[in-house]
């Protein structure tokens, strides 16, 4: 058993390490949270990226009303830990997985969703089963043609199967905009969002005119936040990995007004050349998807290869590292940083403050 890192210093740690900057974190948290209340939109986190329940529950904290999570698992972790209020924004599908999820109703309001009248019928005979209602939002494909319903009248005809079939009862709908994210132009990625957007917003009122209410209207991730909470119609946003601004979401993203709150500490092990340096991690515990990692304390320096235990430096003209020196690293994606780890150290003031293990890594059931 591992003893307990809390009160040292940062450069006493062992590596590799990942680290949650807490002032940056939080910053980006007050970041997040006021854009969304001051557009009376709700927010709900993307727990897959931190699976974290004590990070879950510091963005209630901070407003948030519950969580979505991708997996069943997942909810039975936040469930267990107290979480309220979840969505599962992935189809659940098979016998143990809806049966599980009708359990969890006696723990929490845990929804589903759904994009075709096949998945409803094994929900619903599980729920009934348990003797209790799960929530359904029906999904809509806003243009990743991944999941979802491809029209407003096939949103329309499930909905109002969801809610004639007992055992379920009909929240609302969703979708997401992922096609935008990574549009570089900002005009065109605002107009981009604002036409997957519409298509989920015609679909909430063609549903009400169909006589459903339609309570819940989810869409939204951390790469086209800024833009999505501006549309109306929305009712809540599934924005979560903003938080620790990682360079998927500064750099590729192109998302504005957040500090680099996750590093991971690493060990330069080698020297074998004036100008390169070998950091002891790797893809085994930092993710370079989309974007290379940076060094935070060194900018002009550049990370020009990674393998599975090693990271290769091309240092800048005036940064000097030896072997034994700690540095901090930036992943290229943090939702992809998270799963190679079984807790986060958090920090402040260059000391560890607490450890947050996360409890939902490898839950992908």
């Amino acid at each position: 058993m591992l003893l307990s890192p809390i009160g040292l210093a940062v450069d006493q740690l062992d590596t590799p390490a990942l680290l949650l900057d807490l002032d940056a974190f939080e910053a980006n948290v007050r970041t997040m949270a006021d854009h969304f209340r001051s557009r009376s939109v709700s927010w709900r986190p993307h727990a897959k990226a931190f699976k974290s329940p004590a990070i879950a529950h510091a963005l209630a904290r901070a407003g948030a009303i519950g969580v979505t999570v991708a997996k069943v698992s997942e909810a039975e972790v936040m469930a267990g830990a107290g979480i309220r209020d979840i969505l599962v924004a992935h189809l659940v599908v098979g016998p143990s997985k809806v049966a599980r999820l009708a359990a969890l109703q006696r723990q929490a309001e845990v929804k589903a969703t759904v994009d075709h009248p096949d998945h409803l019928a094994p929900m619903a005979a599980a729920a009934r089963e348990a003797g209790v209602e799960v929530g359904v939002l029906v999904d809509v494909d806003l243009g990743m043609g991944r999941n979802g319903v491809r029209s407003v009248d096939d949103a329309v005809s499930l909905s109002r199967r969801v809610a004639d079939t007992p055992g379920l009862r009909f929240d609302g709908l969703m979708g997401y905009e992922g096609h935008t994210l990574f549009i570089p132009d900002q005009h065109t990625k605002r107009l981009a969002i604002g036409e997957a957007i519409g298509r989920l917003v015609e679909a909430k009122e063609a549903v009400e005119e169909a006589g459903l209410p339609c309570r819940i209207v989810s869409a939204g991730g951390t790469g086209s936040y800024q833009y999505t909470a501006d549309i109306p119609g929305l009712t809540e946003l599934q924005a979560g990995g903003g938080v620790f601004a990682c360079r998927y979401y500064t750099e590729v993203c192109r998302v504005v007004g957040h500090r680099p709150a996750i590093s991971v500490l690493a060990t330069v092990v080698g020297r074998p050349t004036p100008s390169l340096a070998i950091l002891d991690i790797g893809r085994k515990s930092i993710s370079d998807y989309q974007t290379p990692p940076v060094l935070l304390d060194y900018p002009s320096s550049t990370v020009i290869g990674l393998s599975a235990e090693h990271v290769k430096v091309e240092l800048g003209a005036d940064d000097r590292l030896s072997i034994g020196d700690r540095v901090r690293v930036v992943p290229g994606y943090s939702d992809f940083t998270f799963v190679l780890h079984d807790r986060i150290l958090a920090c402040r003031g260059g000391r560890v403050e607490a450890v947050w293990p996360l409890l939902g890594r490898g839950m992908l059931q």
